[in-house]
């Protein structure tokens, strides 16, 4: 059930910027977007309507390129290499349940079906 919406505060309320479909009392992590990210505070912030891709393009666009130093970077592909081994490593097991769905990653790690975006 993990999906990730936008919302305002105003009046004293957390107010989606778009339809949820949740059950009563699911629960939710809060926490308050970059301010730069808040163009139209009465709007969808990071919605699928053409003005907020704009917004997010014209955003993205203004990032500065990721510098690494050479130590940065032999750590991230260390990093990466660990985690491609980690993870062919477990493609075994998968396959001997006769399970294909690659969410299965997740159970062998014990994380359910959160995913950290890299």
């Amino acid at each position: 059930m993990t999906k990730t919406i936008h919302a305002v505060w105003k009046n004293g309320q957390i107010v989606p910027t778009q339809p949820v479909d949740w059950p009563e009392g699911t629960a939710l992590a809060v926490a308050p977007i970059e301010e730069s990210l808040v163009t139209d505070p009465e709007g969808d912030l990071l919605g699928d309507d053409p003005a907020s891709i704009a917004r997010w393009l014209a955003w993205f666009d203004s990032l500065e390129p990721l510098s690494f130093t050479p130590e940065e970077e032999a750590a991230w592909e260390a990093a990466r290499r660990e985690r491609r081994d980690w993870e062919k490593s477990r493609f075994d097991e998968i396959e001997e349940e006769g399970k294909g769905d690659v969410t299965d990653i997740d159970r062998l790690r014990g994380e359910g079906a959160s995913r950290t975006r890299t």
